[in-house]
């Protein structure tokens, strides 16, 4: 159920971050439309759709991680209804071939994660499973059309004292929840805070429907045709404080991230991130995701999220990270060679 007594408070957030918003500094690109580092072999392929979205792709095998392009507005998030914007959707979706992804991944169930899945996952993903926890399955309930095509985590995440389950997807395939939390907005206050215990028959109306249940994060394992880690991504799509959200020691001793997708969103409401997670995960190579401002249009200037200082983040980032990272703007591919980590 969701978290009592805390509307005034949300509603204080709420124009706060209007306030804010209006003048949100814009930003130049980070990085915008391919950046190849393969050198023509075999690669992983990312696309960054926006948001928390991205398209992996190694060896002819696909994972979607959470597709989101709706992006409603900030008075319409905060006060109106909202639903997905299935033409948009299609639109976008249309620019990327995924009809043979094995899986789509949800990390919380808040609307700017979950709600354009359903769409995603009929038109476009049509034969993907969908890996989340149990209140989005229960949010997707019977409306969705979705309950025969779910995974649910609860139970199976791992820690960084102990690997959880990996679900697989294919010969290829293999992914493992890993628990963790969602960090505060602002101020100590977390916005749609809850779980979901019974399926729901139709859709929520407002953001504030969208719970988040028990957010997760993701160690995401491409295998070669032997059934050795070829690529190992690690994905994130909420801020937490660690180790929440950390990888198991044992398997990542035995075979470092190769590209850590990190959030910066709200960083600063908990203590030592990004620094904990390159600690455990060890990347090779580190990209940030859900970092621009998801109120706007996607072709508006780029701005970036609400209340985070950004500059800050990455001048963090860079003090203990000597490898490469990207800030992309929506639509950049990245390409990189195979991992030779150890197996």
């Amino acid at each position: 159920m969701p978290t009592p007594g805390v509307g005034a408070r949300a509603a204080t957030l709420l124009l706060v971050l209007g306030l804010t918003g209006a003048c949100a500094p814009q930003l130049g690109p980070g990085v915008e439309g391919t950046v190849d580092l393969s050198e023509g072999g075999p690669a992983l392929k990312l696309i960054y759709l926006g948001s928390g979205g991205w398209i992996m792709t190694a060896g002819g095998e696909q994972v979607v991680a959470g597709p989101f392009f709706t992006n409603p507005s900030f008075l319409r998030t905060g006060l109106l209804r909202i639903e997905a914007d299935t033409a948009l959707i299609d639109d976008r979706m249309k620019e990327h071939d995924v009809s043979n992804a094995r899986v789509i991944l949800i990390g919380h169930g808040h609307y700017d994660h979950a709600m354009d899945v359903p769409r995603v996952a009929h038109r476009h993903a049509t034969s993907a499973r969908i890996l989340g926890n149990r209140t989005t399955s229960n949010l997707f309930g019977t409306w969705a059309g979705l309950a025969h095509r779910m995974d649910v985590t609860n139970g199976f995440e791992g820690t960084v004292e102990e690997p959880g389950r990996w679900f697989t997807y294919g010969p290829r395939v293999r992914v493992m929840p890993l628990r963790s939390k969602h960090a505060p907005h602002f101020d100590g206050l977390t916005l749609y805070q809850g779980s979901a215990d019974v399926p729901r028959t139709e859709p929520p109306a407002h953001a504030a429907g969208w719970l988040d249940g028990e957010t997760i994060a993701f160690l995401i394992d491409f295998l070669d045709g032997e059934g050795h880690i070829e690529h190992r991504i690690y994905y994130q799509d909420a801020v937490v404080a660690e180790p929440w959200g950390f990888a198991p020691d044992e398997l990542i001793e035995a075979r470092p991230v190769d590209v850590a997708i990190l959030v910066p969103a709200t960083f600063d409401q908990v203590d030592w991130h990004p620094e904990a997670f390159i600690e455990n995960l060890r990347p090779r190579r580190i990209l940030l995701g859900h970092w621009e401002n998801f109120f706007v249009p996607l072709d508006a200037p780029t701005k970036a999220v609400m209340l985070t200082d950004l500059g800050h983040f990455e001048q963090r980032l860079t003090r203990v990270f000597d490898g490469e990272w990207w800030r992309p703007e929506i639509g950049t591919v990245f390409r990189f060679p195979p991992g030779d980590r150890g197996r």
